[in-house]
């Protein structure tokens, strides 16, 4: 079994300032940053080291929790004896360190510390382990070694307890790129500047936006991307979900009222703010090992295409009877089928809403909305030919 040790102490935070395993990046602590790293090398069991257990701790107990991991919280060290095992593995990350996830389940998939070249890692707070190297903050060790924590005094610093044992009893370094410093890649106590600047480079590495061969999905998913930098938090999201049924609600109440071309504009709205859902909703829970999809999001997923047929359908004349709901349907279908046969780089094209209202708008307006539905549904069938992987 694998086990964590994580810590919220932190010692050289400045009285009435935020510790560094509570600041944020991209709407989540740094300690559940390190969390997520925890549980995706295949730590079953946390153990977090506090002087309380406030809602940062409970709230870190829950993330741990959804990601099927056992999360205890402890003010003793000496705690730990009972938890590991000498046949167990123990991942211990520094308080108030940001490692790259890469990094770590590379080189720590067997018992090792990962380090700094010495210069200029301890200048930057990195702890000195020799004349040549320091510690860059995480380990990977065995279980016994937790044994001699108990012939230490209370008040000893853990995690560098542990790196020491590590060290003596032969546990091999692996040197890190500097590159994952000077990129500020790998932090420890960062500066707002320097959170501000990783947490950039976060959403940018996170966010998977759309190319412009989906122009609308490109354009929304940006937008998404910009505003889930600007205001970053787990509450984002929800917001913009609710927005979207908000915005699909009106935009149906309208349609069966008759203001169709309304309708259609509060439809544009909707699929741009669900667009820009999936986007923030994607930076939010980046990193984490079993991410859950709100109830809601399934729900518009699959009632975001039903509602632009009925929508076309009350656009479309009475007189065309069936063919009213069974156009927009071979072209909702077609669109699906797209996704699922074309190669990867056309997609996301088919799967572009926010194009299809937008297109579909000015006809509504001119009163053409079922031949150019028509129209549309015979272009994107003769694409799929075109588009489509040779295997499928």
């Amino acid at each position: 079994m694998r086990v964590a040790l994580l810590s919220v102490l932190d010692g050289q935070s400045e009285p009435r300032k935020t510790r560094a395993p509570f600041r944020m990046l991209a709407g989540a602590r740094l300690v559940e940053r390190q969390l997520d790293i925890a549980l995706a090398a295949g730590c079953e069991v946390i153990a977090c080291l506090a002087d309380t257990v406030g809602r940062e701790v409970i709230e870190l107990q829950h993330r741990a929790e959804a990601g099927g991991a056992r999360f205890i919280a402890l003010r003793e060290p000496r705690k730990l004896s009972g938890m590991v095992a000498a046949s167990d593995e123990l991942l211990v990350l520094a308080p108030g360190v940001l490692p790259h996830e890469d990094a770590v389940l590379r080189h720590l998939a067997k018992p090792g510390v990962l380090v700094f070249p010495a210069d200029p890692a301890v200048d930057r707070g990195y702890e000195r382990i020799d004349a040549h190297f320091a510690w860059a903050g995480a380990l990977l060790v065995r279980g016994n070694a937790v044994e001699h924590l108990a012939q230490l005094p209370d008040d000893v610093d853990t995690p560098s307890a542990l790196l020491r044992i590590a060290l003596q009893s032969g546990v091999r370094t692996h040197p890190l790129e500097m590159r994952l410093l000077d990129e500020n890649v790998w932090l420890r106590d960062p500066s707002p500047e320097e959170l501000a600047e990783r947490e950039r480079s976060w959403v940018a590495g996170h966010a998977d936006v759309a190319p412009f061969t989906a122009p609308g999905l490109a354009i929304a998913e940006r937008m998404g991307a910009r505003l889930a930098r600007d205001t970053p938090g787990e509450r984002l999201p929800r917001f913009l979900a609710l927005g979207t049924v908000a915005a699909s609600l009106l935009a149906l109440s309208l349609g069966l009222a008759g203001w169709v071309s309304s309708a259609f504009a509060l439809a544009a709205l909707a699929v741009t703010l669900f667009a820009m859902e999936g986007v923030v909703r994607r930076v939010t829970t980046a990193g984490q090992v079993r991410p859950r999809v709100p109830m809601i999001v399934q729900i518009l997923t699959v009632l975001i295409d039903p509602l632009l047929v009925l929508l076309i359908a009350l656009a479309s004349p009475e007189d065309t009877q069936w063919l009213r709901l069974f156009v927009p349907a071979i072209l909702v279908g077609l669109l699906h089928l797209g996704e699922r046969v074309s190669a990867l780089r056309w997609r996301r094209s088919y799967a572009d809403r926010v194009l299809l209202v937008s297109i579909l708008l000015p006809a509504v307006l001119l009163g053409i909305v079922q031949p150019v539905v028509g129209a549309l549904a015979l272009a994107i069938l003769i694409s799929i030919f075109v588009t489509s992987d040779p295997r499928n």
